[in-house]
C-alpha cells in the first residue's frame, strides 16, 4: 500500500503545481461572475491534488517523494556532472506546508467571490476580478512550488515570484497607499531575496556535488556553514517581517482583506519561517552562535511589535504586528531547535499551521466586518456582536487561538515550544520566561479589543449593519473548526520531521 501511495503522489506532484498556474492564465481574460467560478474551481482543484499527495506521505510518513524533472549543464563545470536543479518532491514538512497553503488559499478565493463587490461598504468593488484571481492563483501555484521544492535552487525561484505577486495584490486598490505599500513590500523583500541568491552562490563554489541540496549546509567547512546560515537567515527576516525588515507588514494591510489575510496565514511570511525549519531540519552541525542569533533577533522583534500595537487603532495593522510576532516565535523554535530542543522544533512547525488557521481567521472576520461597517478602526466600533453573532464568535475562536488558550491549537505549539526552552534551561529558560510574559499581554489586549468591539451600545458604524454574506460565513466556520482540529492532522507529520543537530 505504502508503494501504491508514494506512486500516486507522484504522479500527483507536477499537476499540483501545474493547476494554479493554469487558471491564473485563463483568469487574465474572465470578468466579474465568470472568474468568481473558474477560480474557484482551479483553487479547489489544486486543494484536492495536494490532499492527494499528502495522502501519499501519510502512507509512508518519514519517505520522500521524489520527481527529477532535470538539470542544467551549464553548472557542472568541465568535468562534473551538473547539480539536479528542477526536482519536486513531498515529504511531512511539505506536506505540512502544502496543507495551510492549498486549504486557505481555496477558502480565500471563495471568501474573495463576496468580499470583491459592490456591497462591500469599505471598498465597493467589482471591476477587476481576472486581474485579481491571476494574481491570487499565480501566488498559491508560487506557494505550492516553495511547499514542493526539491532543492534550495528551485525553492528560490518560487520564492522571488511570491514577491511579484505579493507586490500586484498588494497595489490591487491602486490607490497612493496601496501603491507605496506593494512598493516597499516589493523592495524590502527583494534584499532578503538577494541575500539567498547569495548563499546559492557559495553553495555552489563550495560543493562539488548536490551543493543545492537540502542537506548541503552539512557538508561544508564550519565557516562556510555559518556564512550560508546567515544568508540564508536574512532572507528569512525579509519574508517573514523580522527586524530590520518589519515595516514593510502593517503598511501591506493598504491590500483586500483576503490578500492580507492569506499573506499573514499561510503564504508569503510563512515561506521565510518555512525556509528555516528545511534549513534547521535538514542540516547538521550548526553552531551554538547560529541559534543565538536566531533566537536573540526574534525575541527582540516580538517585543518591539508587542510594544507597536498597544498604540494601533487600526485593527489590520494589529493582526499584522501580532503576526510578525508569532512568526519569531517559530524562528525562536528554529533557534531552541539547533540548540537541541526537538520539543521546541515540533511546537514551532505546529504553529505555523495554528497560527495559519487563527491568525487566517481573525483576518476573515476583520473583513467581513469591515464589509458590513466600513471601518476598521477600534474606536469608531462597539456593540458589533448583537449584530453579527457568528462574526464575533469567530473573533474569538481566532484570539483563543493565537494567544494559545486550551483546547485550541495555538495552545499546544506555544506549550511545546515554551516548554523546550525550559528543558534546555539557561538561556532557553529565559527565552520561554519572556515568551510567557507576551502571551498574557497579547491575551489581555485582545481580550479588551473584542470587548471594546462586540459588546455594549451599537455604535453608527454597527448601527448601519443589515442582510447576510452566507460564503463569507461558511468560510468563518470552517476555520473555527480547523482552529481546534488542525493538531490532529499536523502532529503525526511534524513527528517525522528530523532536526539537524
Amino acid at each position: 500500500m505504502s508503494v501504491l501511495s508514494e506512486i500516486s503522489a507522484r504522479e500527483l506532484l507536477v499537476p499540483l503545481v501545474a493547476a494554479p498556474l493554469i487558471g491564473a492564465l485563463l483568469c487574465i481574460f474572465l470578468k466579474k461572475r465568470v472568474s468568481d467560478v473558474v477560480a474557484a474551481i482551479f483553487a479547489a482543484i489544486t486543494l484536492v491534488l495536494a490532499l492527494g499527495a499528502i495522502g501519499g506521505v501519510f502512507g509512508n510518513l518519514g519517505s520522500t517523494i521524489t520527481v527529477p524533472l532535470g538539470r542544467l549543464a551549464m553548472l557542472g563545470g568541465e568535468t562534473g556532472q551538473a547539480p539536479l536543479v528542477f526536482e519536486l518532491s513531498i515529504d511531512a514538512l511539505s506536506a505540512l506546508m502544502l496543507f495551510m497553503v492549498t486549504v486557505i488559499g481555496f477558502l480565500v478565493v471563495v471568501y474573495s467571490s463576496e468580499y470583491l463587490s459592490p456591497n462591500n461598504v469599505e471598498h465597493p468593488a467589482g471591476e477587476n476580478k481576472g486581474r485579481y484571481y491571476a494574481w491570487m492563483l499565480l501566488f498559491l501555484g508560487a506557494m505550492v512550488g516553495i511547499a514542493v521544492s526539491g532543492n534550495f535552487l528551485q525553492m528560490f525561484i518560487f520564492w522571488e515570484l511570491t514577491t511579484i505577486c505579493s507586490w500586484a495584490l498588494i497595489s490591487h486598490y491602486q490607490d497612493e497607499a496601496s501603491l507605496r505599500a506593494g512598493f516597499k513590500a516589493l523592495i524590502m523583500t527583494a534584499i532578503g531575496g538577494l541575500f539567498f541568491m547569495l548563499a546559492l552562490v557559495v553553495l555552489y563554489l563550495s560543493l562539488d556535488s548536490n551543493p543545492f541540496a537540502f542537506d548541503a549546509l552539512g557538508r561544508l567547512s564550519p565557516e562556510v556553514r555559518n556564512l550560508v546560515f546567515v544568508f540564508l537567515l536574512i532572507g528569512a527576516w525579509a519574508k517573514a517581517a523580522q527586524f530590520p525588515f518589519f515595516t514593510w507588514l502593517p503598511d501591506a494591510m493598504a491590500a483586500p482583506t483576503p490578500v492580507s489575510c492569506y499573506l499573514h496565514a499561510a503564504a508569503m511570511v510563512k515561506a521565510g519561517v518555512f525556509l528555516m525549519a528545511r534549513v534547521v531540519s535538514g542540516s547538521y552541525g550548526l553552531s551554538y552562535g547560529m541559534g543565538l542569533l536566531t533566537g536573540l533577533m526574534a525575541v527582540g522583534t516580538i517585543f518591539i511589535v508587542v510594544f507597536l500595537f498597544l498604540f494601533q487603532d487600526d485593527l489590520k495593522k494589529i493582526l499584522a504586528l501580532s503576526t510578525i510576532s508569532h512568526l519569531g516565535y517559530i524562528l525562536i523554535a528554529c533557534a531552541l531547535g539547533v540548540w537541541g530542543s526537538a520539543t521546541a522544533f515540533e511546537g514551532g512547525l505546529l504553529h505555523i499551521a495554528a497560527h495559519g488557521c487563527g491568525k487566517g481567521l481573525l483576518f476573515l472576520a476583520v473583513g467581513m466586518l469591515t464589509y458590513y461597517t466600513g471601518t476598521r478602526r477600534i474606536s469608531e466600533l462597539s456593540g458589533v456582536g448583537r449584530k453579527l453573532p457568528l462574526l464575533a464568535l469567530a473573533f474569538f475562536v481566532g484570539v483563543f487561538t493565537v494567544t494559545g488558550v486550551p483546547p485550541f491549537a495555538g495552545f499546544w505549539s506555544k506549550f511545546m515550544i515554551i516548554t523546550g526552552g525550559f528543558e534546555i534551561g539557561g538561556l532557553g529558560a529565559v527565552i520561554s520566561i519572556l515568551l510567557l510574559i507576551e502571551s498574557l499581554i497579547a491575551f489581555g489586549f485582545f481580550l479588551w479589543i473584542g470587548q471594546r468591539i462586540f459588546l455594549g451600545e451599537p455604535s453608527p458604524a454597527t448601527a448601519r449593519v443589515s442582510g447576510s454574506t452566507p460564503i463569507m460565513g461558511a468560510v468563518l466556520i470552517i476555520l473555527s473548526i480547523l482552529c481546534l482540529v488542525v493538531p490532529i492532522f499536523a502532529f503525526p507529520l511534524i513527528q517525522h520531521i528530523p532536526l539537524g543537530m
